[in-house]
């Protein structure tokens, strides 16, 4: 079975008007999360500041959040 593991960092922007954000993980790297992989009901929200946890999905256009929570 593979190990999945969650990562942690700072929500750095976020554009509700778009659709997107970034976090800037606890290692300095930055990847963006898109609204829909926010976990929650109802209207999802990252506040500039916030820290969060989530999982990484790469893609072609780079690493995304997915499954973002806040902690």
């Amino acid at each position: 079975m593979a190990t999945v593991e969650r990562f942690y960092g700072t929500v750095t922007a976020s554009n509700t008007g778009d659709g997107v954000g970034m976090i800037t993980m606890l290692d300095g790297r930055e990847v963006l999360v898109r609204y829909s992989s926010i976990r929650g009901e109802g209207v999802r929200r990252l506040a500039k500041g916030a820290a969060v946890s989530f999982f990484l999905e790469e893609t072609r256009r780079g690493l995304y959040a997915v499954c973002v929570q806040p902690e």
